[in-house]
């Protein structure tokens, strides 16, 4: 699955303005590179053009073949514009992602620095693979904590799990 409930428009509502610009990887054209198996670098994402950007963005990547498609289009791509060939990155059969019987740790460990209570797993099983992938992300990252927060908002804002008044301020 390529798209996700909470960004029909190809981003996230908390993704920010560099994003949505295309100049930053958005979230879900970095779910389509690791389901691609390719580690993109920012610089290489900067050197494709505007509308190259956004093609990644609305190209589809799921089955064997889509996945194989977007491999096949963002290489060329690479290759057009860039010295350095993208690098391969193969998915282990366990990415934490994927993985429904328990939260992924970096997904803990950011909702402990920042003191929000973690819903029960089955609100993280409740969430579309996309989704999952984002939050894991956002979760294992060091400077995205105010994304972080909005997107366990976004997906589980009920009050109950995300505080915003307990954000622990960084030091």
């Amino acid at each position: 699955m390529t798209n996700s409930a909470f960004a029909p428009d190809g981003f996230y509502t908390f993704e920010g303005p560099a994003t949505v610009s295309l100049e930053l990887i958005p979230l879900l054209v970095r779910y389509k590179l690791d389901c691609a198996e390719v580690k993109l670098h920012l610089q290489q994402w900067q050197a494709l053009s505007i509308d190259e950007r956004k093609l990644l963005v609305l190209q589809v990547c799921t089955a064997v073949e889509g996945v194989h498609q977007y491999r096949t289009l963002l290489n060329e791509m690479i290759d057009r514009h860039y010295t350095v060939a993208a690098t391969p990155r193969p998915l282990s059969d366990n990415e934490p992602w994927r993985e429904l019987s328990r939260w992924p740790q970096a997904v803990m460990d950011q909702c402990q620095r920042q003191a929000i209570a973690l819903p029960p797993v089955e609100r993280w099983q409740s969430l579309s693979e996309i989704d999952r992938h984002a939050l894991f992300v956002l979760g294992r990252s060091k400077h995205a904590h105010q994304e972080f927060i909005a997107a366990m908002r976004l997906f589980f804002g009920d009050g109950e799990s995300v505080d915003p008044s307990l954000r622990r301020d960084e030091a």
